[in-house]
């Protein structure tokens, strides 16, 4: 899941940079990733200094015979590179820092758990709530121009994390996971991951309020996001969920179960809509990258459930040429689609100039 993480990361940045590129500074400015290169040199030298600064901290900590946690150390390194990223707008500063508050919940929360041997899946949505922030915090930062970038580096953490969950769900493994991860105690049992839900929950409806008020987000996008907070909801309150019937080994063929059924099936359809949503997205926000970036998502989709229903059936020779063929039918029908949409927001550009 990580390696895939890595690899959307990877595409959402050549993405952004082939937009920004297009573009030009005035129009598309958001998109670079840097003004100049003297832009790129002191982006990288505020990154450092903030990591220099976590690793003084933990020296001295250190010497003074480690009076606090490397967690409390990584959330006050994690909490002045944010200062720093807002004060000085530099995103990459910004996006490390935040990933650093988020990887120090998640040690904390892990702890947790291990206490009172709760259910594992508490960890897992309370990052897909910390996610579904960062998304909506992304779009209430598009108010004010100078925090455009900002809003870059918020929504593309969370569309990659929940985008990347939802595949991960979508497959035999996914599945695998949820029936692991859905047995244990009730996470109620810890007053610290309950406080946190509620915080989570509190701040993701205050977001959600505040974004449709001031027209910031779309009335479908608000309901999309609705829907995935009752889903993480949902989640966390479920029982331990039996998705197979029987299974020789762990990588043994299976049998699904009525619920694992229902479940493969419920998240396949939620993945296809996320990402056709986030095509139309692009259309309604006249954002080209987030059109690309929906199809990219969409093709390897395809390719993934493609291997992941018929490897097995069929004969390797027919199965490769299978491939070749539906994927070359995918890819001419998802180009006419990006097309026509890149020109029909061309289109209301020129009318609107």
């Amino acid at each position: 899941m990580i390696f895939l993480l890595l690899i959307i990361g990877l595409v959402v940045y050549l993405i952004i940079r082939i937009e920004g590129t297009k573009r030009g500074r005035e129009k598309g400015w958001y998109l670079q990733l840097f003004f100049s290169k003297e832009d790129a040199v002191s982006q990288f030298f505020f990154l450092l200094s903030a990591s220099f600064l976590g690793i003084t901290l933990l020296a001295f900590n250190k010497n003074l015979g480690n009076p606090l946690s490397w967690q409390t150390i990584l959330l006050l390194a994690s909490v002045i590179g944010v200062v720093i990223g807002y004060y000085f707008k530099v995103i990459y500063t910004l996006a490390v820092s935040l990933m650093g508050l988020v990887g120090w919940w998640g040690v904390q929360a892990a702890k947790w758990i291990e206490e009172k041997d709760i259910k594992i899946v508490a960890l897992f949505t309370g990052l897909l709530f910390i996610a579904t922030i960062f998304y909506l915090l992304g779009r209430a930062h598009e108010k004010e121009i100078k925090f455009k970038r900002v809003s870059m580096v918020y929504s593309i953490l969370g569309l990659i994390f929940i985008t990347n969950i939802l595949f991960f769900l979508s497959t035999e493994y996914g599945l695998r996971a949820l029936q692991s991860i859905t047995k244990g105690a009730s996470f109620f049992t810890s007053w610290e991951i309950t406080f946190s839900f509620f915080v989570f929950l509190a701040f993701l409806v205050g977001i959600l309020v505040y974004t449709l008020s001031k027209n910031l987000i779309f009335k479908s996008e608000a309901v999309a996001v609705g829907f995935l907070t009752v889903l993480f909801c949902i989640i966390i309150l479920l029982p331990q969920q039996i998705m197979f019937l029987q299974q020789k080994g762990y990588y043994g063929n299976v049998r699904l179960s009525t619920i694992g059924i229902l479940w493969a099936v419920f998240f396949n359809i939620l993945i296809f809509l996320e990402l056709v949503g986030i095509i139309f997205l692009g259309y309604l926000r006249r954002e080209n990258w987030l059109i690309n970036l929906g199809i990219f998502f969409i093709f390897i989709l395809i390719l993934i459930k493609y291997f992941d229903w018929f490897f097995t059936f069929l004969n390797k020779s027919i199965f490769f040429i299978g491939a070749g063929v539906l994927l070359l039918v995918c890819g001419w029908f998802m180009e006419k689609g990006r097309r026509y949409l890149l020109s029909a927001i061309e289109k209301k550009k020129r009318e609107k100039n």
